[in-house]
C-alpha cells in the first residue's frame, strides 16, 4: 500500500567542445572529456542528498534521490574530437520538495561546475527540462482512505499489509495534488520488476487486488463488508 510517491524530472544537458582532427587532438577540446565533471558532481550530489535529507518512509532505502543518466550522444566520427554532448537523464525528489525547486537547484550545480572548470566557464552547458515532470505526493498514514484499504487487505489476505513510499512517481499525484482527492496506490507484485525483462504479475495477487479494491470500495461508500471472501 503506497502512501507516498516520489517525483522525478527529465533533463538534457548539452556540452560545447571544439573539433579538431583525432591526429591533433590538443588543438581540440573534448565535449566528452568536458562532460565528466558534470557527471561526477550529479553523482555527488546524490549521495549528499541521500546522507542530509531524511523522510520516515524513505529512510531505509539504499537510494531515495537516484539520478540516471539514461542517453548520452557526442560526436559525429570516430576520428574527430567532438564538438558537442548531449546528456539525458532523470533525478528524483521526495514529498515536501517541489519541481520548481529541484529545477532550480539543478541549475545551480550545474552553474557551480562550471564556474570552477575553466573551458565550461567560458563555453555553458545548458539544460533543458522535457519530458515527464511528475510532482512528488503524500498521503497520510492514518488517513481514513490509508486506514480503508489497509483494513480490506488484512480481510482478503489476512496479512497486514506493508505502508510503503516509491522514488518513482505515479497519476495519484493528479488526483491528490490537483484535484484535491486524496489517492493511494494499491496493487499486485512489486515495483522492483517494472521495465525489466521479463516483468510478470502473479495471477492470483491480481485477484487478490481486485477483491481489495472491491472491498475497499464498498466500505468507503458506507456498505457493511462481508465477514469474509
Amino acid at each position: 500500500l503506497v502512501i507516498a510517491q516520489g517525483g522525478s524530472l527529465v533533463f538534457r544537458i548539452t556540452v560545447h567542445g571544439k573539433a579538431a582532427h583525432g591526429a591533433n587532438r590538443n588543438q581540440g577540446e573534448s565535449a566528452i572529456e568536458h562532460f565528466y565533471p558534470i557527471f561526477h558532481a550529479l553523482l555527488d550530489w546524490e549521495r549528499e542528498r541521500n546522507a542530509t535529507i531524511s523522510h520516515p518512509l524513505y529512510d531505509h532505502m539504499e537510494n531515495k534521490f537516484p539520478i540516471s543518466v539514461g542517453v548520452v550522444r557526442a560526436g559525429n566520427w570516430a576520428s574527430t574530437v567532438p564538438e558537442s554532448l548531449v546528456a539525458e537523464g532523470r533525478l528524483g525528489f521526495i514529498p515536501g520538495e517541489t519541481i520548481d525547486g529541484m529545477m532550480r537547484q539543478t541549475e545551480e550545480l550545474l552553474a557551480r561546475v562550471s564556474g570552477d572548470h575553466p573551458w565550461l566557464r567560458d563555453h555553458p552547458p545548458t539544460i533543458e527540462w522535457f519530458g515527464g515532470q511528475f510532482a512528488a505526493s503524500e498521503v497520510p498514514a492514518d488517513h481514513p482512505l490509508t486506514r480503508t484499504v489497509a483494513k480490506t487487505h488484512q480481510l482478503v489476505t489476512g496479512d497486514d499489509v506493508e505502508i510503503s513510499a516509491i522514488t518513482g512517481g505515479t497519476d495519484a499525484r493528479l488526483f491528490t495534488d490537483i484535484a484535491g482527492i486524496p489517492a493511494v496506490v494499491y496493487g499486485p507484485s512489486e515495483n522492483r520488476l517494472a521495465h525489466m525483462t521479463d516483468e510478470y504479475i502473479e495471477l492470483d495477487e491480481v485477484v487478490g487486488t481486485a477483491e481489495t479494491l472491491a472491498l475497499s470500495i464498498l466500505d468507503w461508500c458506507g456498505y457493511d463488508a462481508p465477514a469474509s471472501t
